[in-house]
């Protein structure tokens, strides 16, 4: 077994072939972000996307994508773009993690949410997260009913009211709109700017790739963009992306002055109706404490964060600082101020506040 790099750019259509079958044939990678449409769709916008062909015999046994920066150093294909990274291989090929990235010559690869389950990374972890789901496997009927008690209920009043306040409500699947998706940028970019976080959508590559994917539409993969309408004003947008039978949420947002009506929940509720409908068997909806997020999930999946690291002081010192982080995020005192002091800096970074 031998892993040899490639541009991903060069890749040829037997390799996209063979990686599109070993996704199909695992549920556990059957994640958009993990698709080759996905580092095929970074890669026209980036040249420093490359993948690792883990081949036997001359035959493509397992495709590992990343993204180089300077000094051999990498990270995931599209930085925080990618929601959930990791190897995809066929059943029982093994490779260590250093010697991947050895072989990919790289020094260091650092990831923020790789499969727990996956093997070869498990030395790596530093920091446990979950990725929550919408399971839809026994249909949106089914779903319903395990969140009718909780919130389900409360949520369909505000929707009437809505209706009653605003104008019939209307949801959308998906559009191809552009202005709609620049709107959803729009909105996305204000709610970053006012909670301090940094904003992806300044980065021009960045918004190249969303729109790229949003036009995306084919049997396996595409970008979709739903909508909720109040009358004939937009009230929520979401953009997420299907592959095979999963729907990944990547970007949601809605109008400021609908925000009593919990219209981000509304859209997440009627999108899982129709998505169920449409086949779809899970919609995941990331990780985080967000309470939205424990509210509409019923599954989840464990996910990791860490790095691998060739060089053992660099691993130490790497770990070190994680393990610091980690005690900060835990913290009931520390974590707010932290939080609050974080938020200012990035603030004045935009502002250009020196």
């Amino acid at each position: 077994m031998r892993v040899r790099t490639v541009p991903a750019s060069a890749l040829e259509s037997g390799h996209v072939h063979a990686w599109c079958e070993l996704q199909a044939a695992d549920p556990t990678l059957s994640s958009p972000f993990l698709a080759p449409e996905f580092t095929l769709a970074v890669a026209q916008e980036r040249p420093d996307v490359a993948v690792g062909l883990v081949e036997e015999e001359g035959r493509p046994v397992g495709f590992f994508p990343y993204q180089r920066s300077r000094f051999a150093t990498g990270r995931p294909v599209g930085g925080t773009l990618n929601d959930l990274q990791g190897v995809v291989a066929a059943p029982g090929v093994e490779i260590a993690a250093a010697d991947l990235i050895r072989d990919c010559g790289l020094l260091h690869w650092q990831f923020s949410r790789v499969i727990a389950s996956q093997a070869p990374f498990a030395p790596c972890h530093v920091r446990a997260d979950v990725s929550h789901f919408i399971d839809l496997g026994g249909g949106f009927e089914a779903y319903a009913r395990t969140k009718h008690d909780t919130f389900g209920e409360r949520l369909l009043r505000k929707g009437r009211k809505l209706e009653r306040e605003a104008g019939p409500v209307r949801f959308e699947l998906h559009s191809g709109d552009s202005s709609a998706l620049a709107q959803l940028m729009a909105w996305k970019s204000d709610r970053y700017g006012r909670a301090g976080y940094a904003d992806v959508f300044r980065s021009r590559w960045a918004r190249r790739v969303i729109e790229r994917i949003h036009a995306t539409q084919t049997g396996r993969f595409a970008g979709q963009l739903s909508l909720l309408w109040a009358g004939d004003r937009m009230a929520a947008a979401h953009l997420g992306i299907r592959c095979l039978d999963r729907w990944h949420s990547w970007f949601i947002s809605y109008a400021p002055p609908f925000a009593r009506y919990s219209p981000g929940l509304l859209l997440y509720w009627k999108l899982a109706e129709s998505a169920a409908g449409a086949g779809v068997q899970r919609i995941e909806i990331g990780g985080g404490d967000y309470p939205y997020k424990a509210m509409l999930a019923n599954t989840s999946m464990r996910v990791a964060g860490g790095s691998v690291d060739r060089i053992a002081i660099v691993t130490a010192a790497r770990r070190w600082s994680e393990k610091r982080k980690e005690s900060i995020r835990g913290s009931s005192v520390l974590r707010p101020p932290a939080r609050m002091f974080l938020r200012t800096y990035r603030r004045m970074l935009r502002s250009g506040v020196k």
